[in-house]
């Protein structure tokens, strides 16, 4: 038995544009669609288009790179041979991006997918705004747009005419083959959880919302980290999938000529240079975390890249302020201040509490302030200061717990 997902990108918004194509929270809504059947185990995804865009082309490569089968036809005739009877088929409505929470919960359990036909009352917003789209199921209820059911009734798709919607079809079908029907009114599904692509400025609202729930909360303690979540949503917003690995990038780059530079020419100029690198890395962070939290992949139990990369930064952090207040090849028993430093500041970052753990995760804005520090040449003098508030506070923190 199979998994197997059914898509399209066939109908156009208001303005003409394809709603697959159109892009929500920096990424497709095919490609969002793709993610949610990925979620749910799918082994085989069949896409029905009409052309071969470059939004299908990128699904398939994400699609196939992560193992599953996909395939993207011209026409439902031959579906019926990609789908067995004894598979379990998932069908999402065109153009549909459904809230992904509920639908796992709904259709799917400890080892199986759910076969239902999901439902909401008749008198719902979206059932009377896109009649065509959340078809009417009986006198009270409308599809909502998504559907598990088996492969069997799919053989019965031979029997219609090509020009004949295939979604439709296969709904009609479910329900005549007794698939159960869930309502969603508990869950009260609105436009930021059931978005349909029906118009860009929707859509582009829609996506702006998603990104700014799944972004952390500001906090002017932290003014760094604040700037990186900025530009991390800034690039969530353009699509710029590729833009948190850029930042990274420089951000490692900058880190390492900062290390090079305190340790063989001016500690100021190496300390600016590693705040500025900080920052990039952060926002690469930021930018990693913000794509998992739109996408809502569970959270491995081993250490993700951006947890390593945060490691990397701690122990360059730490040679940068050694070289800093001993240059090499001089030798200095003070210059173990920066690693004490940087290690206070990281039990300060895990503590428990924002007030606390914000201001001292913001290595770049303290870097920052240690550059300006050390080009009046008081980088020992700052650092011992910022080392003993690190200390004080834990052990105030720890007194109250």
């Amino acid at each position: 038995m199979m998994r197997v997902g059914l898509i399209a990108a066939l109908k156009t918004d208001r303005e003409g544009s394809l709603r697959a194509s159109l892009p929500l929270a920096g990424r497709s809504v095919l490609a969002w669609q793709g993610a949610l059947l990925q979620s749910l185990g799918v082994e085989r995804v069949v896409c029905l288009t009409a052309t071969h865009s470059a939004e299908i082309l990128a699904l398939q490569h994400s699609i196939e790179g992560s193992g599953a089968a996909f395939h993207a036809l011209t026409g439902f005739a031959a579906l019926p041979a990609l789908v067995r009877a004894e598979d379990d088929l998932f069908i999402i409505a065109d153009g549909l991006v459904p809230d992904a929470e509920i639908v796992r919960g709904m259709f799917t359990s400890e080892s199986a997918l759910r076969r239902m036909v999901a439902a909401f009352p008749a008198d719902h917003p979206l059932a009377a705004a896109f009649p065509e789209d959340f078809e009417r199921i009986d006198a009270s209820r409308n599809w909502a747009g998504v559907l598990a059911m088996r492969g069997a009734p799919v053989q019965q798709l031979a029997d219609f005419p090509a020009d004949a919607d295939a979604v439709s079809l296969l709904l009609r079908l479910a329900l005549q083959s007794g698939t159960p029907l869930r309502d969603l009114a508990a869950h009260e599904p609105l436009d930021q959880r059931w978005i349909l692509a029906d118009d860009g400025d929707r859509v582009a609202a829609a996506g702006e919302a998603l990104i700014a729930s799944a972004a952390p909360p500001r906090d002017w303690r932290a003014p760094m980290e604040l700037l990186a979540g900025l530009l991390a949503r800034a690039l969530a917003q353009r699509g710029q999938g590729q833009g948190g690995l850029v930042a990274g990038g420089i951000g490692l780059a900058l880190l390492l000529t900062g290390v090079m530079t305190a340790a063989f020419g001016p500690p100021a100029a190496g300390l600016l240079l590693a705040g500025l690198g900080t920052l990039g890395l952060r926002v690469a962070q930021a930018h990693a975390a913000l794509a998992r939290r739109l996408l809502e992949i569970v959270k491995p139990s081993t250490a993700t890249g951006a947890e390593m990369l945060g490691a990397v930064s701690d122990l360059l952090t730490a040679l940068l302020l050694w070289f800093a207040l001993a240059p090499w090849p001089s030798w200095q028993p003070l210059a173990v201040l920066g690693p004490v430093t940087v290690g206070l500041a990281v039990l300060a970052a895990r503590s428990e509490g924002e007030a606390l753990a914000r201001p001292a995760a913001d290595r770049a804005s303290w870097l920052l302030v240690l550059a300006l520090a050390s080009a009046f040449d008081l980088l020992p003098e700052a650092l011992a200061c910022l080392a003993l508030g690190l200390l004080t506070a834990l052990l105030l923190r720890g007194r109250k717990t």
